[in-house]
């Protein structure tokens, strides 16, 4: 049999980031998946003194059988610092076939034969002004020595395959692109609580058009914002314009934009952290869906979007054509093109229905299942 452990500090996380939930839930596939490869998952977590309970039923679960080893004389984020001066000693965590890594970088351990490292996207590299001068730091010190050094490189889309290939010069034989699927149950029609729900904890009282993400840079909402002040006011005035997420980085002009348009009585909501019990329902009671981001390494919002039956219009650019396919309206990095495909979305009824039927269909092709028994068969044949 052999044995696996992964690297849990993102799943343990309360407030779980994307990066956070997209590791327990492909945590969750390869554990199904495991007897059938002969193997079996365990975890590792730092949680110094044992201060903290993992946040998660997978890592409680792990531990009831034994098979989640808390680290307990070293902090996470000390360690973190160890790890970026390259001074980081290695851990003990047990004799495993493969060491995997949910998050962009590697650890030393003691008895680890291989290690897998996912790495979600290279804007570090391919736009650096998209990210945060810190993150930017620590990525480049980080991920790149771990993708020069980690036997397999786990990615989420062929467009991050063809990044690896083109920006690391990485040969595909070390590289293997896996599925995101979307999570049934956080998305589920039943966890819809309704539009009252939305009115008392986000102040949304009309019909909106939804984009949901870290506003930051990288998402481009000022071209959104534009798009949605060029409707026709008749359109306009029906619908607000939600922006779902905690603020970023460099916020400061978007900030500005949004309370110049306030300002002029355009209808323009900005939630902060959406609580992940809430995901369904501010899904399913959207009009639209809207994104009109620079950059993705995959773009799990749009693909949830579709799960959920709402019809979007999106950027092209080819990591969203890999989640959307025929199931979006496609428009260009331009305000007037991304103003053209709402306004025909918003007022062609019949459109906004085939789409809401094909979002669905098109979530459907990326399968944990298929996720799991690909990843496994990599790495324990």
């Amino acid at each position: 049999m052999k044995k696996i452990v992964i690297e849990a500090s993102s799943i343990a996380q309360a407030n779980k980031s994307g990066v956070g939930y997209f590791a327990e839930h492909l945590s969750e596939a390869l554990e199904s998946a495991a007897e059938k490869h002969d193997a079996k998952i365990h975890y590792f977590w730092l949680n110094f003194l044992g201060r903290k309970q993992p946040d998660s039923h997978l890592l409680k679960r792990a531990d009831e059988q034994h098979r989640l080893k808390q680290l307990r004389l070293i902090a996470q984020k000390i360690y973190a610092k160890l790890i970026y001066a390259r001074i980081a000693p290695p851990l003990s965590v047990g004799k495993f076939d493969w060491g995997f890594f949910p998050n962009f970088y590697l650890w030393p351990l003691l008895g680890v034969r291989k290690r897998a490292v996912i790495i979600h996207d290279l804007c570090f590299m391919r736009y650096p002004e998209y990210v945060e001068e810190k993150n930017l730091r620590f990525l480049n010190a980080v991920a790149k020595r771990a993708i020069q050094k980690a036997d397999l490189l786990v990615v989420n889309s062929q467009f991050t395959h063809d990044e690896l290939v083109k920006l690391a010069e990485i040969p595909d034989d070390r590289i293997v692109s896996i599925d995101i699927p979307v999570d049934p149950k956080r998305f589920d029609p039943k966890l819809n609580l309704g539009t009252k729900r939305l009115a008392k904890r986000y102040g949304i009282n009309k019909p909106y058009i939804l984009t949901l993400g870290t506003l930051e840079p990288r998402k481009n909402l000022e071209l959104l914002i534009e798009a949605y002040v060029q409707l026709p006011a008749d359109i306009r005035s029906k619908y607000s314009l939600v922006l779902a997420g905690k603020w970023g980085w460099k916020f400061e002009s978007l900030k500005s934009l949004i309370e110049k348009r306030r300002a002029e009585g355009y209808d323009i909501i900005t939630t902060n952290y959406i609580d992940h019990g809430d995901n369904s329902t501010i899904y399913r009671n959207a009009s639209a869906y809207a994104i009109t981001t620079h950059y993705e390494g995959f773009g799990m919002p749009l693909l949830e979007a579709l799960h959920c039956g709402i019809p979007a219009v999106a950027v092209d650019i080819p990591v969203l054509r890999e989640v959307g396919g025929d199931a979006c309206l496609w428009a260009e990095s331009t305000t007037d093109s991304v103003s053209d495909n709402l306004k025909r979305l918003l007022t062609d009824k019949k459109l906004g229905t085939q789409l809401a039927k094909k979002g669905p269909l098109q979530s459907k092709k990326f399968s944990r299942e298929k996720t799991a028994d690909k990843l496994l068969k990599r790495m324990v044949g």
